[in-house]
């Protein structure tokens, strides 16, 4: 299972933390996008308490802290900190107790303050630790960012990705990442696709080399991730192979158990393979919208069927 680091979220900007104590424990990790709000614990409920998450005192908890006697901070939180907490939170800019930075710092357990409000800081959390957690693996291919849908090319060695790829840029669409696609899964029905750091925004074209496409054609020709929402697998035309040609069989492709819609484009001398996979873009775009092209072009055809039966009755 995936973990990360405190040191780790100390680093991403957007969470505005500021290190207040407890530097030995920056190697601290967890496992899991949830945080606690630790209310219960605070007042001696310890039943169930989510110790391994990150804790986090908000406006109300800091409140009780500050209304409570010393004697009776240092008992609340001797308690409190006997847990192996990876973190303490503190949101709002709020300065936390020196009884608590003392005990903290003692048992190696970061304290960290944000300017941001809980609800903010939640958001936010939720979003970067479901990156940082979520199961990742690395697949051949082409990712590109087409009218807006990420497009993950795939196909055999030499079937042309590459140079179809090369193409599309040509034509204004962008790059993530050429033959190696790192992808993760954030939830059930979400694969985001990222550029791999080694590879970066490299690209291999056989008889000319290695170029790089955001040297040759500008930051605006890539990006470094990207949801993917199609993919589409390039093979070499099969004369005896019997292709759809309207539409209405919708095959998927499988990825860390999320299914994401499929399409095979036959390859062969004459074929615009870039334009093909535009307008396959820009039919995936429309058929979000709720309008199926093939749907209804076989829906008139069958009332024109009906319609003419009728008449002959």
């Amino acid at each position: 299972m995936p973990r990360v680091k405190i040191s780790e979220l100390l680093e991403i900007k957007d969470l505005m933390f500021e290190l207040i104590t407890g530097k030995e424990g920056l190697k601290n990790e967890i496992d899991s996008v949830d945080i606690n709000r630790p209310g219960l614990a605070l007042v001696g409920f310890y039943d169930n308490f989510a110790y391994n998450r990150i804790q986090v005192i908000g406006k109300g908890e800091y409140a009780f802290l500050q209304k409570c006697s010393i004697d009776k901070q240092n008992q609340i939180v001797s308690e409190f900190l006997r847990f192996p907490i990876p973190a303490i939170v503190f949101t709002h800019n709020n300065e936390p107790p020196e009884c608590i930075t003392r005990e903290a710092n003692k048992n190696q357990i970061p304290v960290l303050k944000t300017a941001l409000s809980t609800h903010d800081f939640q958001l936010r959390y939720y979003s970067i630790l479901s990156e940082l957690l979520a199961e990742e693996i690395t697949v051949h291919g082409v990712l590109m960012d087409v009218f807006g849908v990420g497009v993950l090319l795939q196909g055999e060695s030499g079937i042309g990705k590459s140079e179809t790829a090369l193409e599309l840029i040509e034509r204004g669409h962008r790059l993530i990442s050429d033959d190696v696609v790192r992808i993760k899964a954030l939830s059930e029905n979400v694969l985001m696709g990222y550029t791999d750091p080694i590879i970066e925004y490299n690209m291999e074209l056989r008889g000319i080399g290695i170029i790089n496409i955001k040297n040759i054609y500008g930051v605006r020709a890539t990006k470094n991730k990207t949801q993917i929402d199609l993919v589409i697998y390039l093979e070499e035309w099969k004369y005896q192979h019997e292709y759809d040609r309207i539409g209405l069989e919708q095959q998927y492709s499988e990825i860390l158990n999320v299914r994401i819609p499929k399409i095979v484009i036959p390859v062969r001398p004459g074929r615009n393979v870039p334009i093909l996979i535009e307008t396959a873009a820009m039919n995936f775009r429309l058929k979000s919208t709720g309008y199926d092209s093939a749907k209804i072009f076989l829906d008139k055809v069958q009332k024109k069927i009906f319609s003419k039966k009728a008449d002959n009755i």
